[in-house]
């Protein structure tokens, strides 16, 4: 995942839950890193830590969820 991709999920129109509880694992994760990057930033990205926040709590769900299911639905 690159810096283009995150802005675009940042302008995304869509809810973020819907979107975060959507993404493999793997994407998740990676949009995690870049967001981590964009917080450390001087100026961060409008919406960087509201998205952080929410990627956070859904990536707690799936390591709660037996099956790794999106709001800790077995």
């Amino acid at each position: 995942m690159n810096t283009h991709q995150l802005f675009s999920f940042l302008s995304d129109p869509r809810d973020p839950e819907e979107v975060l509880a959507a993404l493999p694992a793997e994407e998740l994760a990676g949009l995690l890193d870049l967001l981590f990057q964009e917080l450390d930033t001087v100026e961060p990205a409008f919406g960087a830590q509201a998205w952080y926040d929410l990627a956070v709590e859904e990536s707690n769900r799936r390591s709660v969820s037996p099956d790794g299911a999106a709001h800790g639905v077995a």
